[in-house]
């Protein structure tokens, strides 16, 4: 009789991953662990690092908690590292919602004295990062003053990054689509000129769903049975998913996406 390991506690996660960025991180001392957020200081610097996307990929798929844990000590390590001037060739538009920016204000009360983001609708918001082979940088302010580079270039510089980057696949039919684009970015695909009837052939308005950062859905506004199947993914998505997004659906309306009143 074959028995599944038990699954971790929050807590025990946190615990694994703790041990592993101080073998990475010479000299690094871990000052508190609570459930998935551990704070660690270096050279007098304190950091967070929260680990709810890291445990929801964990529980999805158990056998891989080393890959896991290796992927985000790696990502977490660069914080540590020397800093290096912006490379404006990685800048690019990340989505998310109220509810992420509240928990970066939560932990870091100046993060949006300091940061730059623009509110797209009543509910998302782009950031603008860049992206690294490990990890994502949040862009600040003082970013772009090392370099001398206009804040007012900043949207177009990252969507031209997004569009040129990155191959776009539109996969489905019979008005109801997804389109994937790497695995990171297809929240931000909803920046890009785009959203017509020629690349979506859908009845009334196209209407998306981006739960989470690596899936973007299409259906139309007047498909009352592709609605419901769009809305029922992005709550399962949000339910049981990582790196979320937002649990609201999207229509296409005077040229942007907006909350869709159901």
């Amino acid at each position: 009789m074959f028995f599944r390991k038990r699954l971790l506690s929050e807590a025990e996660f946190a615990e694994k991953f703790a041990k592993q960025l101080i073998k990475k991180i010479k000299g690094l001392k871990i000052t508190s662990i609570n459930d998935l957020e551990v704070i660690s200081e270096f050279n007098e610097g304190e950091r967070h690092h929260l680990l709810n996307n890291a445990y929801s990929e964990y529980i999805k798929d158990q056998k891989f908690i080393k890959e896991i844990i290796e992927k985000y000590v790696n990502g977490s390590s660069t914080m540590f590292l020397p800093k290096e001037l912006l490379d404006i060739e990685r800048i690019l538009p990340v989505i998310k919602d109220k509810r992420f920016l509240k928990s970066l204000e939560d932990i870091n009360a100046e993060f949006e004295e300091n940061h730059i983001y623009e509110v797209y609708n009543e509910e998302l918001i782009v950031f603008y990062v860049e992206d690294k082979e490990y990890s994502i940088n949040y862009i600040s302010k003082n970013d772009l003053e090392e370099i001398n580079f206009p804040i007012v270039n900043l949207k177009e510089k990252a969507i031209e990054n997004l569009s040129n980057n990155f191959e776009m696949k539109r996969h489905g039919e019979n008005g109801y689509f997804m389109l994937t684009a790497g695995g990171n970015y297809e929240s931000s695909l909803i920046l890009l000129d785009i959203w017509n009837h020629e690349n979506f052939l859908v009845e009334g308005n196209i209407v998306v769903g981006i739960p989470s950062r690596d899936v973007l859905l299409i259906t139309g506004s007047k498909d009352s049975e592709n609605l419901h199947r769009l809305y029922d993914s992005v709550q399962n998505i949000n339910d049981t998913g990582d790196h979320i997004v937002s649990d609201k659906i999207f229509e296409f309306k005077n040229g942007k996406f907006e909350v869709l009143k159901l």
